[in-house]
């Protein structure tokens, strides 16, 4: 079995809260009894299921956006360091072939390098 997650205990004291407000509030017409009693505590449980519940959604979709938007920027960063390298790459592989076509055909090559050091096998 697993066991439970500690936020759950969080939206069960939740609604062990709203019934217990909720109850105190209609005191006085629990205590006369009969139909409307039991129609009231049908009220009162549902109102606290539902708050409950709103607040693990609300909760939850909270906490997953809080994990899942710094991932995210993460993976943007790398994806960025990763063309800027394959950029870099690219603009030392073409001047190492401008520097090979001049020393092929026997010209002077004074074209300085691309800035940065090349990337070695794209890391």
């Amino acid at each position: 079995m697993k066991p439970v997650r500690q936020y759950w205990v969080i939206y069960y004291l939740i609604y062990v809260v709203c019934v217990v407000v909720l109850a105190g509030l209609r005191w006085q017409s629990l205590a006369r009894g009969g139909d409307e009693a039991i129609f009231l505590l049908a009220a009162i449980f549902g109102v606290s299921v539902g708050t409950a519940l709103l607040s693990a959604i609300i909760l939850e979709g909270i906490g997953y956006m809080v994990l899942l938007i710094p991932d995210r920027i993460r993976k943007l960063k790398a994806e960025g360091r990763e063309e800027g390298q394959r950029d870099l790459q690219q603009q030392w592989m073409a001047w190492y072939e401008r520097l090979q076509a001049a020393s092929r055909e026997g010209q002077p090559f004074t074209e300085p390098p691309p800035a940065g050091p090349p990337s070695k096998n794209g890391k």
